[in-house]
């Protein structure tokens, strides 16, 4: 047995496996002090022996439940507009029936998946979101019991339904040479410390963000602006039948002050900053957090002032937090394992969904090197939003070096086996919109070898420009994709840009803070309204040249699936810039009362 930190880790040997099921329900009756842990292990060993009819028994089910607590609270123009407590415990069910080789999931062809994913995220509360039930919240193990018993027969009539039709196609017309569905991974126990919200200074932190909010009345520009603070503890478990028994506790408090103004010909522009931090308390001083209000007011107010770029081709600077979310919508997606499913039609290797034929071929300059390693928490003492010490699936978080010496050696991967891994490298995610686990980025490090300073990547930036016969090049610090989103969301932005005209079809949010590089001076001068054209992962070949010193860039802090990309500036040799073709909504035909000189 090996102590780390407040957590005990032991391995359970291979052998015992077949008896786990009994020693489960023997643990449950000892009592754990914990019920949510006795009532899943409990049900987990009676679920074993489901058979309905003469159909086949599960080989496989799990049992993974998010317990949250969270306040949230919100604040505009130095006025409170919420302030709730909230809590939930929501249980994923999966019912594998079949084999490892070949199940109920990862079939397009009809029915549903092994996840509960068909009636599996309902019970008499309602939907609780895709694939999750509602548990009751306090200690009463008959309740929970009797939820995860009807969760585990919906999933498990709806798995032998699915299997029929996966063989049922199979057999009428093949699936080729495919991977088998699910790999066997080494069960591990771990049990943390529960984690507790604790927000005994509530009063205060109103009071802070009312005075930070106040803050926005001082500039006229601002047309909405808010600061909230979300702070929670969230204790995820995961059992299932190999033997795998997991709690792990996390805190998290997320200080958000986000802002919008409009621009003279109706554009709107919108921006935010966070503070993230373990517990509120250790969020910055108020000092701090006006300083930032007052940045980010100033920094609207002068991109809505600015002239529109119509067009653009260049080097292009991506700097500052453009940079990693430059690799999050270009390669963090694509270098994440997946496998088509069975009966789900032409795969499409396209844009950056996929990078899998890129395998043992340069994507990056030869300098570089990209890991993903979700098992440190801090970047330079920055938290990382990404990080994890086990999945979703119950693998150890690992470093893997995806990229080295600019070639793309290795994807991530979950327990879904593809044809180039049969493993799981710990990246196997649940997403806050997705019940299935599939592999996705932790903690996503960008590092090149031969770096420069800032002061010198931008003399390189104007020297690339110089050389071109360029009067001026363009520098962006961040992308209108900073809030991030799920997967749809970046669809129908690709889609809307792609409507617009223009550039259309990149694969790259639109930027947001622009700004022209003069040749002559260095001096820079902010622009906005414009879009990327044409641009994909075989673009990043051709960086000219990095920074040093990395952005840390998080996305869903707090929340499940949460990744952090961490990069340094670089330079892109030939960008095309397109100004948006697009009509605005007016500007208000009256000012914001705190931009109204009232007697």
């Amino acid at each position: 047995m090996t102590q780390i930190g407040a957590t005990r880790v032991f391995t359970v040997p291979l052998l015992v496996l077949a008896i786990f099921s009994s020693a489960l329900a023997a643990d449950g009756d000892r009592g754990t002090g914990d019920p949510v842990l006795e009532a899943l292990t409990a049900e987990l060993a009676r679920s074993m022996t489901l058979q309905l009819e003469d159909l086949e028994k599960p080989y496989f089910v799990e049992y993974a439940v998010d317990d949250t607590t969270a306040h949230r609270m919100s604040a505009t123009y130095g006025a409170i507009i919420s302030s709730d407590r909230s809590r939930s415990r929501l249980l994923y069910t999966q019912v594998r029936v079949g084999s490892y080789e070949l199940d109920n999931t990862n079939f397009g062809g009809g029915g549903a998946g092994g996840f509960g994913r068909r009636g599996g995220g309902r019970n008499r509360g309602g939907s609780a979101g895709r694939g999750a039930t509602r548990l009751p919240i306090d200690g009463t193990q008959s309740a929970m019991r009797h939820e995860i018993w009807s969760a585990t027969d919906r999933a498990y009539k709806s798995a032998v339904e699915t299997l029929a039709q996966k063989r049922a196609y199979i057999e009428d017309r093949g699936a080729g040479d495919r991977p088998d569905d699910f790999s066997k991974e080494e069960p591990v126990q771990a049990v943390a410390a529960l984690a507790k919200l604790s927000l005994a200074d509530l009063a205060r932190w109103e009071e802070t963000l009312k005075k930070v909010s106040a803050r926005f009345l001082e500039f006229d520009s601002i047309q909405n602006a808010t600061v909230s603070l979300s702070a929670g503890a969230r204790n995820s478990y995961l059992v299932n039948s190999e033997g795998t028994r997991l709690r792990q506790g996390n805190r998290t408090a997320l200080l958000r002050i986000a802002a919008e103004a409009q621009a003279a010909d109706g554009e709107r522009i919108n921006d935010s900053v966070e503070f993230l931090a373990p517990t509120a308390g250790e969020l910055p001083a108020v000092d701090q957090l006006l300083a930032a209000a007052d940045d980010l007011a100033r920094r609207l107010a002068e991109t809505i002032d600015a002239p529109v770029l119509d067009e653009y081709i260049g080097p292009v600077l991506f700097d500052e937090d453009a940079s990693p979310q430059l690799f999050q919508e270009l390669i963090s997606r694509g270098v994440a394992a997946s496998t088509g499913p069975v009966g789900g039609g032409r795969r499409r290797f396209s844009a950056t969904e996929n990078l899998s034929k890129y395998l043992g071929k340069r994507i990056l300059p030869r300098t570089f090197q990209v890991y993903d390693d979700p098992s440190v928490d801090r970047r330079g003492g920055t938290i990382l939003a990404g990080h994890y010490a086990f999945d979703d699936e119950g693998v150890r978080a690992k470093r893997v070096d995806v990229v080295v010496d600019g070639k793309l050696e290795e994807l991530l991967t979950s327990r879904a086996p593809t044809k180039e891994s049969s493993l799981s490298n710990g990246h196997g995610r649940r997403s806050a919109r997705s019940a299935p686990s599939r592999a996705s980025v932790g903690c996503l490090h960008v590092n090149s070898k031969d770096g420069l300073d800032a002061d010198r990547l931008k003399s390189k930036l104007i020297e690339i420009a110089r050389d071109e016969g360029l009067e001026y090049a363009l520098r962006i610090t961040r992308l209108s994709g900073r809030a991030g989103g799920g997967r749809m969301e970046d669809m129908r932005a690709m889609f809307m840009r792609q409507q617009r005209g223009g550039g259309g079809g990149g694969a790259l949010s639109d930027p947001l803070f622009v700004y022209k590089v003069y040749v002559a001076d260095g001096r820079e001068e902010p622009v906005r309204g414009c879009e990327f054209g044409e641009i994909s992962v075989t673009d990043l070949r051709r960086i000219a040249a990095s920074g040093v010193e990395p952005t840390v860039y998080n996305r869903g802090a707090g929340q499940p699936g949460g990744t952090s990309i961490i990069a340094p500036g670089v330079i892109l040799e030939e960008v095309e810039l397109f100004r948006i073709e697009q009509d605005h909504a007016p500007r208000p035909y009256i000012d914001a009362p705190h931009a109204r000189e009232e007697g």
